[in-house]
């Protein structure tokens, strides 16, 4: 008698995201854009978000090196042409963030405070939870 065969869904990984143990810069516009947030704003940001989607943040990536860290939050594309919130930076096109395509790294260098979910279409940050998140985070950080 046969065995029969299931089949295990394949997890399907963002066109945009580098290969595993890869890390490369990806234009943001086309994809997703970004909002940059500095050090203790920015954690403060991403905590106050996981509180107020549930865990469903969409992705997020932080920069632990330079001066201090830096949290990107992916939204949708067009956003940064329109973000106009202090202590931010919006990166639009012409605009490219590091990008590290393990999903699981370590946090000494690139990694995901919240790494991308492999379905379609891609969940990303919505502006208007991230601006929440912020004036909340302003408060406290």
């Amino acid at each position: 008698m046969r065995t029969p065969v299931t089949s295990v869904p394949r997890r399907t990984r963002p066109p945009w995201l580098p290969a595993e143990r890869v890390i490369d810069a990806v234009g943001a516009g086309r994809w997703w854009d970004a909002i940059a947030v500095d050090g203790p704003l920015g954690y403060a940001t991403a905590a106050r978000l996981k509180q107020i989607t549930d865990g469903h943040t969409g992705p997020i990536i932080c920069d632990p090196q330079g001066p201090e860290p830096r949290l990107y939050f992916l939204v949708p594309a067009g956003t940064a042409d329109r973000w106009a919130e202090p202590d931010t930076t919006p990166l639009g096109q012409c605009c490219y963030v590091g990008v590290n395509g393990t999903l699981d790294a370590d946090t000494v260098g690139l990694h995901w405070i919240t790494p991308p979910r492999c379905s379609r279409p891609e969940p990303l940050v919505r502006p208007q939870q991230l601006r929440s998140a912020l004036g909340t985070a302003r408060g406290i950080s």
